[in-house]
């Protein structure tokens, strides 16, 4: 049975079972006073762990990989054996500790959008080109004119 806090502005964290002051723990609508009932710092302190395990690492990419492009941790392996974990565009290797993104077109449904993969680089490229095959010859043109 939880015990009462001392004061109105305190309660007991269920992990390490101290009293603390209501700003150590998070918001939640749900609970009765609108605080989670773990302080930060233990929450922290399990996510860090989390963060180390290889296991909870695959769990949560391949869970973005589903919620955002719709394709499985799986499906991003098998494309980046296929291009040798190189970008599609430019041939280099993503940078030490980096990672090839996904390239997707905006406008297809969930699933069906994602193109290749990319470096970072390459990718924001695409972006700030809108898209646009159109903006990116005008873009290549200009470069050839001003550039190097």
């Amino acid at each position: 049975m939880p015990r009462e806090p001392e004061s109105a502005h305190t309660q007991f964290c269920e992990v390490c079972d101290d009293e603390k002051p209501l700003g150590q723990f998070g918001r939640r609508k749900r609970t009765p006073n609108g605080r989670a009932n773990v302080c930060r710092p233990c929450v922290k302190a399990a996510n860090h762990k989390a963060n180390r395990d290889p296991q909870v690492v695959r769990k949560r990419r391949d869970a973005r990989l589903r919620r955002l492009y719709g394709i499985t941790l799986a499906d991003y392996e098998r494309m980046g054996r296929q291009q040798r974990w190189r970008c599609a565009i430019c041939g280099q290797k993503a940078a030490a500790g980096d990672r090839l993104v996904v390239d997707h077109h905006h406008d297809k449904p969930h699933g069906q959008a994602v193109r290749r993969l990319l470096c970072r680089g390459e990718n924001s490229a695409l972006g700030h080109f809108g898209d646009s095959s159109g903006r990116l010859d005008k873009g290549a043109q200009y470069l050839r004119r001003h550039g190097k």
